[in-house]
């Protein structure tokens, strides 16, 4: 009984000295409660190694969303392109102009409205006929080949277009050289005009893409001050023009050679 009265006793003095110490310092236990408390939720920053070069970063905040009344912006279309006028004069405006005439036989290039050179052609026969209006070159071909129902004659001598083809901007019809030399001067092709072989590379030379080329079955008054003929009469009668006609190659589908 006198150890238990004893033990309670000390108890009574731990708990009396407690709340004495609790009494005298409850502010600095306060204090230190108030600061060390915050620290217990802060997430900690993983540590990097000593030699790391890398810097540490922080994250964006998620961009706000944009107001309901705004509306997104529309992507631009491109621009339509301007349609090109029906009808163009300079779309195949050239330098020179070629002036052939059908009764005449011959080829005139004019350059800035003067006659440059004059040249002996070959025109279409009658059962081929040459087309006449006005029309421009459309292409140049060095050493053309000639084919006709799947038959291809390779360039060189035996080659009926001969060393150059200039093709006008009607299918199938050209000013070209020929394997007939003979045939120039007289309506023998079938329906292209045909030159010498010097005077084809010649006007290959000068001519270009786009030019014009007029083709006359009539005279006009120009020509008959180029050419030194009457305003209006047609061709002569032709010399061997359907021999020299019969005895080329098959004509090309759709137009002549």
């Amino acid at each position: 009984m006198k150890m238990s009265g004893e033990i309670q006793r000390l108890q009574a003095a731990v708990s009396e000295n407690r709340l004495r110490i609790l009494k005298d310092h409850w502010l600095s236990v306060a204090a230190f409660v108030a600061l060390t408390l915050p620290l217990a939720f802060v997430e900690p920053t993983p540590s990097l190694p000593a030699n790391s070069n890398t810097v540490p970063t922080v994250a964006s905040p998620a961009p706000l969303p944009a107001p309901a009344s705004t509306p997104a912006p529309l992507p631009q279309t491109a621009a339509k392109p301007q349609a090109a006028p029906k009808h163009a004069p300079e779309a195949h405006k050239g330098s020179h102009r070629i002036l052939i005439s059908i009764p005449d036989r011959k080829l005139a290039l004019l350059e800035d409205g003067k006659v440059k050179k004059i040249y002996p052609v070959a025109v279409g026969a009658d059962v081929s006929p040459s087309p006449t209006g006005e029309f421009h070159i459309a292409h140049k071909i060095v050493a053309p080949n000639y084919s006709h129902n799947g038959k291809v004659i390779a360039a060189g001598k035996g080659n009926p277009l001969g060393s150059r083809w200039m093709g006008l901007d009607k299918e199938h019809y050209g000013i070209h050289g020929t394997n007939m030399p003979k045939s120039i001067g007289h309506a023998a092709s079938h329906g292209c005009i045909r030159m010498g072989k010097h005077d084809v590379e010649e006007l290959f030379a000068l001519a270009s893409v786009g030019d014009v080329v007029e083709i006359h079955d009539q005279r006009t008054e120009e020509m008959a001050q180029i050419f030194g003929t009457e305003v209006g009469t047609g061709a002569s009668q032709p010399v061997r023009t359907n021999e020299l006609a019969q005895a080329e190659q098959p004509k090309l589908a759709g137009g002549g050679q």
